[in-house]
């Protein structure tokens, strides 16, 4: 195992090793350090994981830094915030959010995947209201399901906030640039509901235009 612990320390000395690898290669070092032999899976997992994170990936990798700054930052924070509540990139969305520059070959994959194409859709799309606009929830509101609140505070308060801003509508006061959703009409949306001193997060599917202000 001497030289597969060299290797896997080599590997994490490399920038190009972040995420799951980064993850995994740590647990191994972890796991044998304790003296508990790995099993064929993990053994075939690991062969694959230092091939991924050999010097050369490295050289490739540096290359990539100035292409990501460049073309790809901007896209990939927004994207993070997305997948940082899904399983699947979490732990790429977490390097990214951390200033860390993603390995090209899984970034381009998360990048091209069908739900990272729609949140960008949505985070580039014209809002539907503005700042100041008076807004009525929609039939579909769901007070238990639809709603976010910045900070924590009691379900009870909670509560009353929301069927208040059932009851008689609220004030877009900002446009959240963050998308937690693919759907259309996921834009977000902080809203003071009328009567209250705390605001609330509402997507652009649940709210609607008050009539009185047509």
């Amino acid at each position: 195992m001497t030289n597969a612990k060299e290797n896997i320390e080599a590997a994490l000395s490399r920038s190009v090793c972040g995420g799951w690898d980064r993850s995994f290669l740590e647990s191994i070092l972890e796991q044998t350090a304790k003296g508990r032999a790995l099993t064929p899976k993990q053994n075939q997992t690991l062969g694959n994981v230092l091939a991924r994170n050999t010097p050369e990936a490295q050289t490739e990798h540096k290359g990539w830094s100035a292409s990501y700054e460049r073309d790809f930052k901007e896209s990939a924070i927004i994207l993070a915030e997305y997948h940082l509540r899904q399983p699947y990139y979490k732990p790429m969305a977490t390097d990214i959010i951390e200033g860390k520059v993603p390995e090209r070959r899984k970034f381009l994959r998360m990048y091209e995947n069908k739900y990272s194409k729609k949140v960008l859709a949505q985070s580039k799309s014209v809002p539907k209201y503005s700042v100041g606009d008076y807004i009525n929830t929609r039939a579909a509101f769901d007070s238990y399901k639809n709603v976010e609140f910045e900070g924590q505070m009691a379900w009870t308060e909670q509560n009353k906030i929301v069927l208040n801003f059932k009851g008689r509508g609220g004030f877009i006061l900002e446009i959240a640039r963050n998308i937690y959703s693919p759907a259309k009409g996921a834009k977000r949306y902080k809203i003071l509901p009328i009567g209250c001193t705390t605001p609330l997060i509402v997507e652009e599917r649940y709210i609607k235009l008050n009539k009185k202000t047509r």
